[in-house]
């Protein structure tokens, strides 16, 4: 059974009184949007403090969208967030489907806030937007028969996000709007996951008006973080201290989240934060803004299992994109049927397809973008971000996002749906 919250009773821009200035790092240019003073300093986001600490719900709320929230079960019982923003003006267009990355949530969309989060600049275009949200995550923490805190609702890796949550919360949206086909568009995790949909169940390829693959984790194995690489020479060691702790669950989202890394990576400097950033994901420190740091590390990290981190450890060590192995035969072979690991069949992936990429990226290396290019069958569209320090957080969190890569989205996403139309 689906339950629906819906806010209709969203206030007007400016309604809301009062509203703190956001601690200014220098002298900055003062503005004023739904009624909140604020400071654009060195980034051109208009965003607060507040927003650190308010939910994607809230975040869409405040900056003058309605909002409309659902939880969607799947086959297995999972009920997962979806959250919608609407069309304001029936366009008649193909909705569009948002899947977040690992270790994150929707809030991927929205964080760095209207005219540049890439939700409100297809939203302004008349297009129906839907945010979904992975089992295990800060929204998505529920289920028909399981309680959170026990081992069967963490037995999942990224394998059970692409088989059921993402069929499940397409076939949502498209019983919702009455449409056949909607626009995907993943990043990271949430276009790999993609993958694992279309080629697991293939008739899930006719749904699919075009895949916007932003910087799509399929193949990771030419990462160049050391942290990475670090944890794919301790994974052995990792799995056991999880275990002998009687953990489940890695990096969950908590309540005093925000203050915590605030007071671990003070500004200006952030220097913790910033150095485990730019290992992991490149360093591009001119397009991380401070202040949308901060409010970032409100968001995330929102959760994962642990056997999910796993998995990513395997397709890393391995070079295949491959389900969960769990390196005993007889166990293998208990669940699949045979010793040998399944492999996902890529060239069933037959939708249209356009891929992300950024040379920076630590994470998803340029190259392994390029090597699933070659193993799906409708590649429509490659696209290298032209700032070359771009990296896998500047997805989401650059400076020039919006110029350098969402404007080429949003321009693919209008061309499929004239093509479409």
């Amino acid at each position: 059974m689906l339950e629906l919250r819906t806010n209709q009773s969203r206030k007007p821009r400016g309604s809301k009184p009062g509203g703190q200035l956001i601690d200014g790092l220098g002298s900055g240019r003062r503005s004023v949007v739904a009624g909140h003073a604020v400071y654009n300093n060195s980034a051109p986001f208009v965003v607060e403090d507040e927003d650190a600490l308010l939910t994607v719900p809230q975040l869409i709320r405040k900056y003058g969208y309605e909002v409309e929230e659902y939880q969607v079960p799947t086959e297995d019982g999972y009920l997962l967030a979806m959250y919608r923003i609407p069309s304001r003006t029936n366009s008649g267009k193909h909705p569009v489907f948002m899947m977040h990355s690992l270790f994150s949530s929707c809030s991927d969309w929205v964080l760095i806030g209207p005219k540049h989060g890439l939700a409100y600049l297809l939203a302004d275009r008349g297009y129906d937007i839907w945010m979904g949200n992975a089992r295990g995550t800060r929204y998505s923490r529920n289920h028909e028969r399981l309680a959170v805190n026990s081992a069967e609702f963490w037995d999942f890796t990224f394998h059970e996000i692409g088989f059921y949550d993402v069929p499940a919360l397409i076939d949502f949206v498209l019983d919702r709007t009455g449409f056949s086909k909607l626009h995907y568009i993943g990043f990271s995790q949430g276009a790999m996951t993609s993958f694992i949909a279309l080629t697991s169940r293939p008739q899930y390829n006719a749904k699919i008006v075009q895949l916007q693959a932003l910087s799509p984790a399929v193949y990771m194995y030419r990462s160049l973080s050391s942290f990475i690489r670090l944890g794919v020479t301790l994974r052995q060691e990792i799995e056991a201290a999880f275990d002998a702790a009687g953990l489940m669950e890695v990096v969950p989202h908590f309540e005093q989240q925000y203050h915590f890394w605030k007071w671990l990576c003070p500004a200006p400097q952030q220097t913790a934060c910033r150095t485990i950033i730019y290992n992991v994901a490149g360093a591009n420190p001119k397009q991380l803004d401070v202040k949308m740091l901060q409010i970032f590390l409100g968001h995330f990290p929102a959760g994962a299992s642990v056997k999910q981190a796993l998995h990513y450890l395997q397709i890393i060590t391995d070079g295949i994109f491959r389900q969960f192995d769990y390196e005993y035969p007889a166990k293998n072979t208990l669940v699949y049927g045979n010793s040998t690991v399944p492999r996902y069949d890529l060239s069933k992936a037959t939708a249209p397809v356009r891929t992300y990429y950024g040379y920076n990226d630590n994470v998803v290396n340029y190259l392994n973008v390029l090597q699933l290019e070659r193993e799906i069958p409708n590649v429509v569209g490659s696209y290298a971000v032209p700032d070359k320090r771009f990296t896998h957080a500047d997805f989401i969190l650059a400076n020039n996002v919006k110029e350098v890569l969402y404007d080429e989205v949003v321009r693919n996403v209008e061309r499929a749906e004239r093509d479409a139309s």
